[in-house]
C-alpha cells in the first residue's frame, strides 16, 4: 500500500515522504564535511558531526513504522539538520557564519526535547516541560543575545560589540547548561525507575543512552567553566557519545522485533493444560503484566474470564485491541498503550490467540449466564423472604389481634352470663385461644419474629425448646449477620429438627453454630436411625435450592442406624 501510494504521487516532497530526508541529509553532510576539511577543521570533529547527523536521520526514518513516534521522528531529523547548520561556523561567509553561531547549541535543545517527550512527543511532566523551555532559552536565546555583542568581524548581527559582556553571556550559558543537564539527568533516571513492561522495552535503550550522554555534556561544560575556555576534543567526544541516542531508539525497535518469535511459541503453550491462565500467558507473550482479556458476548457486552460484566476503558492510559476469529470479534485485549508501538508483536499474538480465545469466550459466556441465573435465583429468594415478612406482619398485626380481641370479649361475656351460656362462651373462647396458638405457630413458620428482633442464636434456642426431644445448642455467631444468611441458617435448623422428630426416632439432637472469617457453618446431628436422603419434593430439596441461591453448600451424612448429620456452610463475608 505504501509503495503504491508513493509511485502514484511523484510530487511528494520531504515533508510528505520523510524517507527523502536520507539523501538530503547525506548531501548536506558531505557539503559540510568538505567545508570543514577545506577550513582545516580536525578530521575527528568532522567525522563525529557527520556520524551523529546521519545516525539521527537514519533513526528518524526507522521510527516511521511506529505512528505514535512521528513527533519524535521529526525531532530527530530536526536535530540532525540543526547540528549541520551549527557547522556553518566553518564557512567564510559572514551570513553563514552568523547563522551557524546563532544555532550553535540548538541541536542540544532538540535532543533535550526528544528525550523528555519520548516516545509520543508530549512532555512527561511539568518539570520536563520547564526543562525543555530552559534548554531552548539557554541555547538559542543565549546565542542570539551573544550575536549582538560578540566582537567578531564575521558576526553580521554584532551591533554593540563588547568583549566583557560577551564573556559574561558565555559563562551564564555554560552554568545554566550544567543546571539544565542535571535536571534532565534526574528526570531520566526517575523515568527509568518508573518504567514497566512494554514501555521499558521501547524506551529504556534511549533513556539509558541519555543517562550516559548527559554526564559527558556536563563534563564538557564544566571544563569550559573551570578553564574559561572550551576544548574541541571534549566537544568531539560529546558528539561521539551522543550517537548513542539514535542508536538507543533503533535498539528499542530491534528489541521488540527480537521478541516476535516468542509469540509463535504461544500456539503450543495455549494448548498445554499445565500452562497458566489465558490472561497470564498472553501477558507473558506481550511482556505486559497489566494485560486484561475481555470476552465479547453475543449481545455486545464484555465479561471477564469468570463471567462478570466489565466495561472497556475509554481513557488514554489504556489501549484496546480487538481479537477476531472467523471474521467475528470474540475478545478485546486491554493493555499498556506502549504496546501500540510494537504493532507486529501485538498482531502476531492477536492472530495466534484468536481461535483459543473463541473457546474461552464460549466458556466465559456460559459462566456469565450461570452468574445471571444465580443472581436471578437470589432475587427470587429475596422476594419470597420479603413476602414472608409481609405475611407474618399481616398475620401478627391483623388476624391475630382480632382473634385476641374476640377472645377477650368472649371471656367478659362468659363472666356475666348464666351457667349455660357461660359454658358455651368458655368453649368458644378456648377454640379462639387454640386458633391464636395455631396462627402464632403458622406465623413463626413463615418468618420467625424472634429471628428478626433478637438474632439467629435466640431463634435457634427457641426452636430447640419447642422441639419435643432434648436439643442442645452450642457455638455462637458472635454478631448479627445479614438477613438472608440468618434466615437460611434458621431454616436449616428448622427443617433438620422437623425431620428428626418425624423420621429419625432419635432420643436427642445437637445444633452447632460456627462462625468462620468468611462463612457460617450450621451442623445438626441426631442419634436416630439414619438413612435420610434428599428427594425431589422433600423439604431438604427446597432447602438446598435456597442455599445454592446464596452460593452455600449443604452436606447430609446419614448411614443406616448411625444417625444423621446435616451440615450447611453459608458465605457471609468477614
Amino acid at each position: 500500500m505504501t509503495s503504491a501510494a508513493i509511485t502514484a504521487s511523484p510530487r511528494r516532497g520531504v515533508l510528505r515522504d520523510p524517507v527523502l530526508l536520507l539523501p538530503v541529509a547525506v548531501a548536506a553532510g558531505l557539503a559540510i564535511g568538505w567545508l570543514g576539511v577545506h577550513e582545516g577543521v580536525p578530521g575527528a570533529r568532522v567525522a563525529a558531526d557527520l556520524a551523529l547527523s546521519w545516525a539521527l536521520v537514519a533513526a528518524s526514518v526507522v521510527m516511521l513504522e511506529r505512528p505514535r513516534w512521528r513527533r519524535a521522528s521529526w525531532l530527530l531529523a530536526a536535530t540532525a539538520f540543526a547540528l549541520l547548520g551549527a557547522d556553518l561556523e566553518w564557512a567564510s561567509s559572514h551570513a553563514l557564519w552568523t547563522l551557524g553561531f546563532v544555532i550553535e547549541g540548538l541541536w542540544a535543545a532538540f535532543l533535550v526535547q526528544l528525550v523528555l517527550t519520548f516516545p509520543e512527543g508530549r512532555p512527561w511532566s511539568r518539570a520536563a516541560r520547564i526543562a525543555i523551555v530552559c534548554a531552548y532559552a539557554v541555547t538559542f536565546g543565549g546565542q542570539l543575545v551573544g550575536a549582538f555583542v560578540v566582537p567578531d568581524g564575521r558576526d553580521a548581527l554584532s551591533v554593540a560589540p563588547h568583549a566583557s559582556f560577551a564573556h559574561t553571556v558565555d559563562r551564564a550559558q555554560e552554568i545554566s547548561g550544567v543546571a539544565v543537564a542535571l535536571v534532565v539527568l534526574f528526570l531520566v533516571v526517575q523515568r527509568l525507575r518508573a518504567l514497566r513492561g512494554p514501555a521499558r522495552r521501547a524506551q529504556a535503550p534511549l533513556l539509558m543512552a541519555a543517562a550516559v550522554s548527559v554526564p559527558t555534556g556536563v563534563v564538557w561544560l564544566g571544563w569550559a567553566i573551570a578553564n574559561d575556555a572550551g576544548t574541541s576534543t571534549l566537544g568531539t567526544i560529546d558528539r561521539a557519545v551522543a550517537v548513542s541516542l539514535p542508536l538507543g531508539v533503533v535498539a528499542g525497535i530491534v528489541w521488540s522485533r527480537l521478541r516476535r518469535p516468542e509469540a509463535s511459541e504461544l500456539v503450543v503453550e495455549l494448548r498445554t493444560e499445565a500452562a497458566a491462565g489465558m490472561r497470564e500467558r498472553l501477558a507473558r507473550a506481550l511482556g505486559d503484566p497489566t494485560l486484561e482479556v475481555a470476552y465479547r458476548l453475543g449481545d455486545g457486552r464484555f465479561v471477564d474470564a469468570t463471567g462478570r460484566p466489565i466495561e472497556l476503558p475509554q481513557g488514554a492510559d489504556r489501549a484496546v485491541t480487538a481479537v477476531t476469529a472467523g471474521g467475528e470479534e470474540v475478545a478485546a485485549l486491554v493493555h499498556d498503550p506502549a504496546l501500540l508501538d510494537e504493532p507486529a508483536l501485538v498482531e502476531s499474538v492477536r492472530a495466534t490467540a484468536g481461535l483459543v480465545l473463541e473457546n474461552e469466550r464460549l466458556a466465559a459466556e456460559v459462566r456469565s449466564q450461570l452468574a445471571e441465573v444465580r443472581a436471578s435465583r437470589g432475587r427470587i429468594v429475596a422476594a419470597a423472604d420479603a413476602e414472608r415478612r409481609r405475611i407474618e406482619r399481616n398475620l401478627h398485626d391483623g388476624a391475630q389481634q382480632r382473634l385476641v380481641t374476640v377472645s377477650v370479649a368472649l371471656g367478659l361475656e362468659a363472666s356475666r352470663a348464666d351457667a349455660a351460656a357461660s359454658d358455651v362462651l368458655s368453649r368458644a373462647q378456648d377454640e379462639v385461644e387454640q386458633a391464636i396458638a395455631e396462627l402464632r405457630e403458622l406465623a413463626r413458620g413463615i418468618h420467625p419474629t424472634l429471628l428478626r428482633d433478637e438474632g439467629l442464636e435466640a431463634a435457634v434456642e427457641a426452636l430447640a425448646r419447642r422441639t419435643p426431644l432434648p436439643v442442645t445448642v452450642s457455638g455462637t455467631t458472635r454478631d448479627r449477620l445479614a438477613d438472608p444468611v440468618e434466615l437460611a441458617a434458621y431454616f436449616v435448623v428448622s427443617e433438620a429438627l422437623t425431620n428428626v422428630v418425624k423420621h429419625a426416632s432419635a432420643s436427642e439432637a445437637l445444633v452447632l453454630l460456627e462462625r468462620e472469617p468468611d462463612a457460617l457453618r450450621v451442623t445438626v446431628t441426631d442419634d436416630g436411625v439414619g438413612g435420610a436422603s434428599v428427594t425431589a419434593d422433600s423439604g431438604l430439596a427446597g432447602l438446598r435450592d435456597r442455599l445454592e441461591a446464596l452460593d452455600a453448600t449443604i452436606v447430609i451424612e446419614s448411614e443406616p442406624r448411625q444417625g444423621t448429620t446435616v451440615c450447611a456452610e453459608i458465605p457471609c463475608g468477614s
